[in-house]
């Protein structure tokens, strides 16, 4: 365990936090590129389809917003604060998402999810304790820290709660067609 280091959100990657595309622009919306807000389903690991898109044309509006595939995305305001979920293709979101690009040379991906959902529990539950609408700016979100294994240590427990998450998903569609 003295392997195990103190480490900095910031350290991980870059921390980006989203933004909006001027709506009153409708050619900044309705192309291809998925807009991730907190209104999305963040309650699944991979985020695979958004509610809303951008153009091509609204994303460069947005510029430094965009994501690459397998970022991390932590919703940072009000009732949904603390989910978290992985993107799977170019990506913006809105500024109550802050993500994280992570330095997958350093860290590994499915880890960082992980430790990201335990952190989001911790700011939902801080939030709770505020009568103001609670939010975690970018600064802040990058100094939270955790304890981090090397990253062999990191695949290993990445790839093990991955596979439970893959049988949890497995055994709730067969149950939903099972219910149909």
């Amino acid at each position: 365990m003295n392997e195990w280091k103190t480490t900095k959100v910031g350290d991980i990657g870059k921390v980006i936090t989203g933004k909006t595309p001027k709506t009153s622009n409708s050619s900044y919306y309705g192309g291809k590129i998925p807009f991730l807000t907190p209104s999305d389903d963040m309650t699944v690991k991979y985020v695979r389809e958004t509610k809303k898109y951008i153009t091509e044309e609204g994303r460069l509006t947005v510029k430094n917003a965009t994501l690459p595939g397998n970022s991390v995305c932590v919703s940072c305001i009000g009732s949904d604060l603390g989910k978290v979920v992985i993107t799977t293709e170019e990506t913006v979101t809105n500024q109550q998402i802050n993500s994280i690009i992570v330095n997958e040379n350093k860290y590994d991906v499915d880890f960082i999810y992980y430790v990201m959902m335990e952190l989001g529990k911790i700011l939902n539950f801080h939030s709770k304790t505020s009568t103001a609408v609670p939010i975690v700016n970018k600064s802040s979100f990058s100094q939270y820290e955790f304890l981090c294994p090397p990253l062999r240590i990191q695949k290993q427990i990445g790839s093990i709660l991955s596979s439970i998450d893959a049988k949890i998903e497995e055994n709730k569609r067969i149950n939903n067609n099972l219910a149909a």
